[in-house]
């Protein structure tokens, strides 16, 4: 744990998130394809001269720049997505490891349940943006690995609904189905409605179904580690996200005169409204509270 602590922590977290980020993009393109998985082969290689990375090339961001932005066996330009997404799960460890210090055993263990996820949400982001799929092989791994986790570290679900101190392993794992439950079935009423009102639209579009079955489960992997409220919280935020970009790619559309796309993938706003809950667990349902709260 002392690796953590102090500001070489901070240091730490964000050198680990720069090498998590380097092997999320391996997930990142190797997934959706069937003929590959994440460890095979075990070394990464270019994709499109196939040679494999020496070690000194696999360096996160610095061997892209030292690379002048190529391939050093083909000279292809890398795109600067990589780096990117190495940044970027760099500064979420980081911000991570700065909202859940890690005093002590729990708070460590739920700082690497926090890493686990941010990780995971870059992932699904990605290619849910890409392919409009969420691989099964990330959501049900990782949907089981929720409950394991909240049966072998019960605190993971204190304060969640079905959670009891008295009994905490058997009640941590009934919170934990519980919230996979909630999450799954929340975002297949959510599609089931969409498909019951927007018939003529997704026609139209050539889109059979407003929600995938792929989000259904990323919520269950959701759900399982954040419990029934946060996770019926993450939705929220994702639906009031998505409404927003929709109406905007609307406007814009009408602006420029042109047609907004039919559908846009639902996983990011999902991702994005697991990353709230963790950095504001509560904080929607408190704002609705104070809502409601107000004098007319």
């Amino acid at each position: 744990m002392g690796v953590f602590l102090g500001w070489t922590g901070g240091v730490f977290s964000a050198v680990l998130g720069l090498c998590v980020g380097s092997f999320a993009n391996v997930v990142i393109w190797r997934c959706p394809q069937e003929d590959r998985t994440s460890f095979r082969p075990a070394r990464s290689f270019c994709p499109i001269c196939r040679t494999q990375l020496a070690g000194l090339d696999n360096i996160p961001v610095i061997s892209w720049l030292l690379l002048g932005r190529r391939c050093r066996s083909c000279r292809v330009r890398i795109p600067g997505r990589y780096p990117a997404v190495e940044l970027i799960v760099g500064l979420l460890f980081l911000g991570a490891w700065w909202m859940l210090p890690p005093t002590g055993t729990e708070a460590l263990v739920r700082l690497l349940v926090a890493f686990y996820l941010v990780a995971v949400c870059v992932i699904v982001t990605l290619i849910d943006y890409d392919h409009f799929i969420i691989p099964d092989a990330i959501t049900l791994p990782g949907a089981a690995l929720g409950v394991l986790l909240s049966i072998g570290f019960p605190w993971l679900q204190h304060g969640h609904l079905f959670f009891d101190a008295e009994t905490p392993r058997l009640t941590a794992a009934v919170a934990s189905v519980a919230g996979a439950f909630a999450g799954a079935f929340s975002l297949w009423f959510v599609g089931w409605i969409g498909n019951f009102f927007l018939k003529e639209r997704m026609r139209e579009a050539g889109v059979e179904d407003s929600m995938g079955l792929g989000d259904v489960k990323w919520m269950a992997l959701g759900g399982a580690f954040l419990g029934v409220e946060l996770v019926l919280e993450a939705i929220m935020v994702a639906c009031f996200a998505g409404a927003l970009l929709g109406m905007a790619l609307k406007l814009w559309a009408r602006w420029r005169r042109g047609t907004a796309p039919p559908g846009i993938p639902f996983g990011p706003f999902l991702s994005l409204g697991i990353l709230v809950e963790l950095a504001w667990p509560g904080a929607m349902w408190h704002l609705v509270g104070q809502i409601s709260a107000a004098p007319a």
